[in-house]
């Protein structure tokens, strides 16, 4: 693609220029501020919609002493030769104006940019297909235009995906097997449960990483608990296993001996378990008695309960009445509400539109200001008079139908008949709540069963029964305690005992604990250090890729280099993508640190692979090109603007 001529309209304050380049390289020449920056940003605004300066809120326009200078169209025009047709693109930038309703004047609106494909007007849309059928996406068309774009500009990460698209990446197993120290890799990078899938390299070196972190953590983790283990050994001096066991079982013979003694005394004394079984017999024979004396009277008020049950049903339903009544007569009263107020608004809206009257401006021509002829006159009069008497008409008919004064009387009627239907039911209600306080007075409470003969003829013989068992209890009773004490004493002898085997147990718990806890320290030291060394084949992995991976992309250019990779303070590495430009003296320095001459042949380097590599060529300019001696030689149109305090004018020499 090459340039074979530029031209400006009002653009940044270049009211008319044009360049003829004819498709060759060419050298602009200008002092300051005379319009050479400006060249490059048509050129580049044309193309994709930013200038070569990557300036914000960027605008073509023209500004006076004053700001910007208004109704002015604002183009940069282009022709190129590509591969043999002769392609003429246009861009203009413009303000619109537009009258808003009711006003006679134009008021600013906004700006526009129209679009032309060889003079014919076309939509923005169809330019960038156009021009991206011949060039590539915008993107690629910043790359091969601005020396600065690729290695300042465009992110690392995407500098470093194009590099590798150009010179190819390297697979991980060709990695893998220039390295025999890396043969054990694949391995390491195998996820779990599957037979072929594995992680990256990088996915990897997290995980280990995490999980190295975990790891010191409970390393660090296992001397407090061991030495917490130790500290909960019971002191177990002279405790013999064997004797404790012979000790127990001596005294359980002894308790046993005991619990067959008692069992014995308590199974001879018979006479205790008579009386207990009179006793029973008395209590069932007072639980009948008062059975019977419930059923006695429980139909005393059997009567007079039901008759306060239908009253009492007949309270309820006054009541709910009244309840419903007075509900009834709010709704009414909102419909009432409703009414008049809807009433009043009609009254109102009937009494303006009654008022209202022909406008007699509407009897002149608002174009010409002359009146209208008398039969026009005549018919707008007729034509608001029918519009106004339908209206009224309209709103009366609606007030007949929704809210007239018929409809509101008889609403408050009928609100006023179920205020006295609720009172009158509120008041049957009261009368029958006095009819059922009148029948419980009516009510006869039978005498307590627990007060009658019956009750403690019954109670007086179980109390009789309960001394003399108590009597008969005392003797036994004595002998059964005495053996239970005894008992007891054993069963504390056997508890002790139990309690000291339990120590021995505890000590050799916590032992066992120690042991697992440091068997535990070894597996995750083990665990750790193949982790160490998982990580450390990781670095090489990558040192050796990055190797593998520089020297490939270095071969495709001449001078230029590119560090791929970080070494940080920790021996890790850190992706980069940074462009080294070769010194003098053949040191390499980041592009942001090197010497102008220096930037400005490593983008052209740079913009000679890539053009090579997509097949695309495009103009390339080159600002500031007074500052390079040399300009290393590149297949494509370089357009350099050089400063030059002689030249009051811009002048092109073209194959300059």
């Amino acid at each position: 693609m090459k340039l074979k001529t530029l031209k400006l309209e009002n653009f940044q304050g270049i009211r008319s220029l044009e360049f003829r380049f004819d498709g060759k390289s060419a050298s602009v020449y200008g002092d300051n501020a005379t319009g050479k920056t400006t060249l490059f940003n048509a050129l580049t605004w044309l193309l994709f919609d930013k200038p070569a300066t990557s300036a914000k809120n960027f605008t073509p326009k023209t500004k006076g002493p004053d700001g910007d200078v208004h109704y002015l169209d604002h183009a940069a025009e282009a022709q190129f030769d590509i591969d043999g047709r002769i392609v003429t693109l246009k861009k203009v930038y413009h303000e619109i104006y537009k009258k808003k309703k009711g006003s006679s004047t134009e008021e600013f609106d906004g700006h526009g940019v129209d679009y032309y494909i060889d003079g014919v007007p076309t939509k923005e849309r169809d330019f960038q297909l156009m021009l991206f059928a011949f060039c590539g996406s915008a993107e690629k068309m910043k790359m091969l235009t601005m020396p600065d774009y690729f290695p300042e500009q465009l992110p690392w990460d995407t500098r470093r995906k194009i590099l590798l698209e150009v010179c190819g990446d390297i697979d991980d197993d060709m990695v893998i097997a220039s390295t025999p120290e890396l043969q054990d890799l694949p391995q390491l990078l195998m996820m779990p449960g599957t037979s072929g899938q594995r992680y990256t390299v990088e996915d990897y070196k997290k995980i280990a990483q995490v999980t190295k972190s975990d790891i010191n953590k409970q390393i660090q983790d296992i001397p407090g608990r061991i030495d917490e283990a130790h500290r909960a050994i019971p002191d177990t001096t002279g405790i013999d296993p064997e004797k404790i066991d012979t000790r127990i079982a001596d005294l359980n013979s002894k308790r046993a001996e005991l619990e067959q003694q008692k069992a014995r005394i308590l199974a001879g004394d018979t006479t205790a378990a008579e009386i207990r079984q009179r006793i029973a017999e008395g209590s069932a024979k007072l639980a009948e008695a008062k059975e019977a004396y419930a059923t006695q009277n429980a139909n005393i008020n059997s009567s007079i309960l039901a008759e306060i049950s239908n009253k009492k049903a007949s309270e309820i339903e006054a009541l709910n009445n009244a309840k419903d009544h007075r509900n009834e007569a709010v709704r009414k009263q909102r419909e009432v509400d409703q009414m008049t107020e809807l009433r009043e608004q009609l009254m109102k809206e009937y009494t303006k539109v009654q008022a209202e009257r022909f406008d007699a401006g509407a009897e002149t021509c608002q174009m010409c200001g002359q009146r209208l002829p008398e039969d026009n006159i005549q018919q707008l009069r007729e034509n608001f008079n029918v519009r106004k008497s339908n209206r009224l008409a309209a709103l009366n008919a609606r007030g007949n139908k929704e809210a007239n004064k018929d409809m509101i009387e008889a609403a408050r009627s009928s609100i006023a008949e179920l205020e006295v239907k609720a009172v009158q039911k509120e008041a049957r209600a009261a009368i029958l709540q006095t009819e059922i306080e009148s029948l419980r007075e009516k009510m006869v409470t039978p005498t307590p069963f627990e007060q009658t003969n019956e009750y403690r003829t019954i109670t007086a013989q179980i109390d009789a029964y309960k001394t003399e068992e108590c009597e008969a209890g005392n003797k036994a009773g004595e002998a059964v305690k005495v053996i239970t004490d005894e008992i007891q004493s054993l069963y504390a002898e056997i508890e002790r005992e139990k309690d000291r085997k339990a120590m021995l147990r505890a000590a050799a718990g916590q032992l066992e604990r120690i042991e697992e806890l440091k068997q535990r320290e070894k597996e995750l030291a083990a665990k750790y250090e193949q982790l160490e060394h998982g990580v450390y084949l990781c670095e090489l992995f990558t040192k050796t890729k990055v190797s593998m991976l520089t020297s490939k992309i270095n071969e495709k250019f001449r001078k230029v280099r590119f560090r791929l990779f970080v070494e940080q303070i920790n021996g890790g590495l850190k992706e980069d993508c940074e462009v080294m430009v070769p010194t003098e003296d053949g040191r390499l320095v980041p592009f942001a640190f090197a010497n102008n001459a220096g930037r400005i042949n490593a983008g052209l380097e740079i913009i000679d692979t890539l053009s090579r590599h997509w097949g695309i060529e495009m103009p390339v300019f080159v600002d500031n090109a007074e500052s390079v001696t040399r300009i290393i030689p590149i297949d494509t149109q370089i357009i350099r603007l050089v400063v030059s305090e002689a030249d009051k004018k811009l002048r092109v020499e073209v194959g300059a």
